[in-house]
């Protein structure tokens, strides 16, 4: 039985793991400020008797003196550092909503939480961004959500609104949609709701607060608790050392702690630092330049990926050896700290597809490639013998070839030989194109339409245009080397998630690169070959999964000169 993943739960798994595996692989030294608080906390106020409930703030409590009122708008930016290193940034504001038509006071507030953080999982590494927008009463009752997220090529959103005891909560991605509603108190707040307590009523040395919060899983209710120490040296960003009050904030559902964090704040209730003490990750305040300075990541789309071995920086390799290990199916040997094979799974061998220049053979827990310009086969490799299938010309839901713009395009470049045009119209897509980051995979007559692309819609439109004149071709994933960071003769290569074409031409399939139009690049790793028919959106997202259960090694590489 076939088991299909739900991309946005995918998410939310990176979202608990790939962290944790950075500080595994990353490694840092003791984060903990080095400090008790300065002093002794307060003891905690005593209750009346017979009082009940009477530590939940309470957003709809009768109380006046328990009734916090909106903490004016603000802003704050937070870069996150893990050890020595700053793995990402955040951006939080909260504006009133004016009625500009009555000019009457604001009744609504907005917050809005932009958060870009870098993740790694087994060798790849990604940035996770999330924009979270919030509508919320000026008590803190949560009105209205939306949530935007995106991990590498994974894209979900969710959205919700509050009804008079329900959240009715949508979540759509590319694998489909998903309702559901959850059951909501009236005192239940909402996503924010850690940042409104703190600003809005001064948290006192030895004060416990509770309050019923929509989870960050958007799947159900739980509850925050802050308790807060007293004042505390606490090391900053920069190394010197601040007093700020300490507060030690604990996360729990159906009555098991799930999270814990200690926030440091100044005397307005603005957090200066959090410390995540499970994944050791800090979190410091600091404004947008530098900001943008420490954290400079334009294309928030590309996934990187570690390789063990090196390639020359200065030249093109004409054939590369790669061996592919299935990192999930390796045990280490108890006392050895050697990493051996495990018993190998005929069932559950990895496999890679055969594909234009690219020749494999298995090999026990691994998979050895030889990829070569010249589609040179090794004795014992097997070389790609398919053949086109009608399905390679004709059109799709991403390779519309029906659509007016793309036949208009294709048919630009006049008759040429077969191999002459297909290199003639990868040149036509890449003129009539701008180059951005890639976005969300988009059909063919789409990207025409806006007139610019990623590197895989560049891909997607040299397919539609070689199917439009009657090439078979097909829209391929794997690894692409980066560009070399340095100009020495040779360098440790990283590589990164791609896309690029190939095409039958006179019953032989050849690959294009859609940014350089280099035939049969030796330094791209095809992972996946997709059916020419295929939803490439969900093999880019098979792929992207895969990253995290292999380890690459170039073995060897020969070059023409």
């Amino acid at each position: 039985m076939t088991r299909v993943l739900n991309p946005l739960r995918l998410v939310c798994l990176f979202g608990c793991l790939c962290v944790t595996c950075l500080c595994i692989a990353s490694g840092c030294g003791d984060v903990i400020p080095p400090r008790p608080p300065i002093g002794q906390p307060a003891p905690p106020p005593a209750e009346p008797e017979g009082a009940v409930g009477s530590d939940v703030d309470a957003v709809a409590s009768t109380d006046p003196s328990m009734q916090e009122s909106f903490e004016g708008e603000w802003d704050a930016r937070y870069v996150y550092r893990f050890g020595s290193q700053v793995v990402g940034v955040s951006e939080i504001k909260a504006t009133p909503r004016i009625d500009r038509v009555r000019l009457a006071a604001a009744t609504e507030v907005e917050y809005r939480r932009i958060e870009r953080l870098i993740f790694r999982t087994g060798k790849a590494s990604f940035v996770r961004r999330i924009a979270l927008t919030s509508v919320e009463s000026v008590e803190g009752a949560l009105e209205s959500f939306q949530s935007d997220v995106h991990a590498g090529p994974i894209s979900s959103t969710a959205r919700g609104t509050r009804g008079p005891q329900k959240l009715a909560i949508e979540m759509s991605s590319e694998a489909g949609q998903e309702r559901r509603q959850l059951d909501w108190p009236a005192e239940t707040r909402g996503l924010f709701a850690l940042e409104q307590t703190l600003r809005r009523r001064v948290i006192e040395a030895g004060e416990t607060r509770r309050l019923p919060v929509l989870m960050p899983s958007l799947q159900s209710i739980g509850l925050i608790e802050l308790h807060c120490t007293g004042d505390a040296s606490v090391p900053m960003f920069d190394g010197t050392y601040q007093t700020l009050r300490e507060v030690e904030v604990s996360t729990f559902q159906d009555g098991q702690q799930v999270d814990s964090l200690v926030v440091w704040i100044d005397d307005q209730g603005v957090i200066q630092k959090t410390l995540h003490l499970e994944l050791r990750l800090e979190s410091f305040r600091t404004d947008r330049a530098s900001a943008d300075a420490l954290f400079d990541r334009p294309d928030d789309r590309r996934v990187n990926f570690s390789v063990t071995g090196s390639l020359r920086a200065d030249a093109d390799p004409t054939e590369v050896a790669f061996v592919i290990r299935d990192a999930s199916r390796s045990t280490s040997a108890e006392g050895s700290g050697e990493t051996r094979p495990a018993d190998p799974d005929p069932a559950a061998m990895m496999t890679l597809p055969a594909v234009a220049g690219q020749s494999v053979r298995h090999s026990g827990d691994a998979v050895q490639v030889m990829v070569s310009t010249q589609a040179k086969t090794p004795t014992g490799f097997e070389a790609d013998r398919s053949v086109a299938e009608p399905i390679d010309t004709a059109a799709t839901k991403w390779i519309d070839v029906s659509h007016p713009s793309v036949t208009r395009m294709a048919g630009a470049i006049g008759e040429l030989p077969k191999r002459d045009l297909m290199e003639q119209l990868a040149r036509l897509a890449q003129n009539n194109l701008s180059l951005i980051p890639q976005a969300e995979l988009r059909p063919a007559s789409a990207i025409i339409r806006s007139g610019q692309g990623g590197v895989m819609d560049h891909a997607v439109l040299i397919a539609a245009l070689l199917r439009a004149r009657q090439i078979p071709a097909r829209v391929v994933f794997g690894l692409s080397r980066s560009h070399a960071a340095e100009s020495s003769a040779e360098n440790r290569v990283t590589m990164h998630l791609a896309a690029w074409v190939v095409a039958s031409i006179e019953g032989r399939w050849i690959s294009i690169d859609p940014m350089t139009s280099q035939i049969n690049r030796a330094d791209q790793l095809c992972l996946s070959r997709p059916a020419g028919d295929a939803d490439l959106d969900a093999e880019l997202f098979e792929v992207f999964r895969r990253l995290a259960e292999i380890d690459v090694e170039i073995r060897g590489a020969s070059y023409s000169d």
